[in-house]
């Protein structure tokens, strides 16, 4: 009852709002027409302009906003949908799902990127007029996801479109979006801060009914699946909504740029997962712990988890199988999914442990050209090797190294000379066969001897560092098989 008395609240703040900001406009036209009655001459146009382009931008924001609230729907997600005979048991779970929560069943399941288990409906008039509704699945998630756990978040989601959720909760929902989005478009100062106070009055009211309608779809969600599965998918959601994220920045992005694509995009994040997962999963807790934005419309995760601890459990048939399962042929609609995401024109496929070998031996030419290049600016000569470079230490000029490398920068001389040497070592080092990078998930690539050792990088650099060691540098690189003349002179990395 009182959850209801505030989204009746909440809906008649609406009314007012629009009263206010309507309101807002034809004062401002009035002082704006009528300015020339209050003010001195020279003040006249400066105050006339001001108060008519105020009222024009806010009326403008006002019917903006508005009607892309109202008009607006969201657009079919980049992905594969997945028709009823292509995943009979996925679509027999959502189905058995929605009449559980007394939701409309879905019209399309679509399976895409990234940690998404979220329905959506492109629906009109604050979801009064209802349209298509979506089920939007991130495979990375299902592969993480057991059936209970899958079961658990969609049964959330669609509790969201159940007819327990009153319709002046979801006007009470959609006008807390209307009041925010103008608040925050609207750029006229005075305006501004009139309008978001008015919008925090109206969060603050609505906030009681957005969370209660969030332990609705909790409860909901325990009942289909069991509090234990809820609870682990949340946790679940934010590793993989971490990971996706790491796996993309750190590995795919620069794979991409580079021309280079994995064969199995989503093996591959399954792999990073299983080197790196615990790893995420800490990096993950702050954000999932995190305390939800004044404007959030839902409770952070560690706040959802919390408040389950007082939601009694129910038993539940369990179900452990991996939610990849319900897909007949996952592998399949990995390839295809990969190439809804990703231009292939141009680009190599190759696998991980190809394409990491090779952006670290790129990476080691990127690092070694600058140094080649100063090298032979001090030196007089056209290009630049590594043997050069040595020369140069062993005449003790890595002053003169350092500051060409740096500009003559006075901080981090010594720091940007030794990471280009080894660079120019490494780049060196393979390009003579006596090396080869091996892919790591959680870093740079390892250096490998032809024995399989690792590469004495520590070493090299140690004895190139004192001009009467250079000599025994030499030595070492020649012992390793290292041709001081490998590295390319223009810095480019052979593929």
């Amino acid at each position: 009852m009182k959850t209801t008395l505030r989204a009746v609240l909440s809906v008649a703040l609406l009314i007012g709002f629009y009263g206010l900001t309507l309101g807002l406009v034809a004062v401002l036209i009035v002082l704006g027409l009528r300015g020339s009655a209050y003010l001195d001459i020279a003040g006249i146009t400066v105050v006339r302009g001001f108060m008519l382009g105020g009222a024009l931008l806010l009326l403008i924001t006002v019917v903006f906003i508005t009607g892309s609230v109202l008009l607006t729907r969201p657009s079919p997600p980049v992905g594969i949908r997945l028709e009823p005979e292509q995943a009979p048991e996925l679509w027999q779970n959502v189905r058995h799902l929605a009449a559980r929560v007394a939701a409309g069943e879905p019209d399309e399941i679509w399976l895409t990127d990234g940690a998404h288990a979220t329905v959506t409906d492109s629906a009109r008039l604050f979801g009064l007029i209802p349209g298509r509704r979506r089920v939007i699945l991130g495979l990375p998630l299902l592969q993480r996801y057991t059936v209970d756990q899958l079961r658990a978040i969609l049964a959330h989601e669609l509790a969201h479109f159940s007819r327990w959720h009153s319709t002046t909760q979801v006007l009470a929902l959609g006008g807390r979006t209307m009041v925010v989005e103008i608040a925050r478009h609207t750029h006229v100062f005075p305006l501004r801060g009139l309008l978001t106070g008015y919008a925090r009055l109206h969060v603050a009211v609505h906030q009681a009914v957005s969370r209660e309608m969030e332990c609705v779809a909790d409860r909901f969600a325990v009942a289909a699946a069991g509090r234990p599965a809820l609870v682990s998918a949340l946790h679940e959601l934010r590793l993989v909504d971490t990971g996706w994220a790491e796996y993309l920045t750190n590995h795919v992005n620069p794979a991409y740029e580079a021309g280079h694509l994995p064969a199995d995009l989503f093996g591959g994040f399954a792999e990073y997962l299983a080197v790196c997962g615990e790893q995420v999963r800490r990096r993950s807790s702050d954000w999932a712990l995190a305390e939800s934005n004044w404007w959030d419309t839902h409770p952070s995760i560690g706040e959802r988890i919390g408040a389950l601890r007082f939601v009694p459990d129910v038993p539940v048939s369990a179900d452990e199988r991996p939610a990849i399962d319900l897909l007949p042929h996952p592998d399949a609609a990995s390839r295809e999914l990969q190439t809804r995401l990703f231009d292939n024109a141009g680009i190599q496929v190759l696998s991980w442990d190809q394409i990491g070998p090779l952006l670290d031996h790129r990476n080691a030419h990127a690092l070694a050209q600058p140094l080649m290049q100063a090298a032979a600016r001090i030196a007089g000569q056209e290009s630049a090797d590594l043997g050069l470079v040595l020369d140069l230490f062993g005449a003790c000029r890595y002053a003169e190294l350092a500051d060409e490398l740096t500009g003559g920068a006075e901080e981090g001389r010594l720091t940007a000379l030794t990471v280009a040497f080894e660079g120019a070592v490494e780049a060196a080092a393979v390009d003579s066969g006596a090396a080869a990078w091996r892919h790591s998930w959680t870093g740079p690539g390892k250096l490998l001897t032809t024995d399989g050792e690792s590469f004495p990088l520590g070493e090299i650099v140690e004895l190139a560092a004192d001009p009467d060691t250079v000599p025994a540098a030499r030595e070492r690189l020649a012992a390793l098989g290292i041709r001081p003349s490998a590295t390319a002179p223009t810095g480019a990395a052979t593929a």
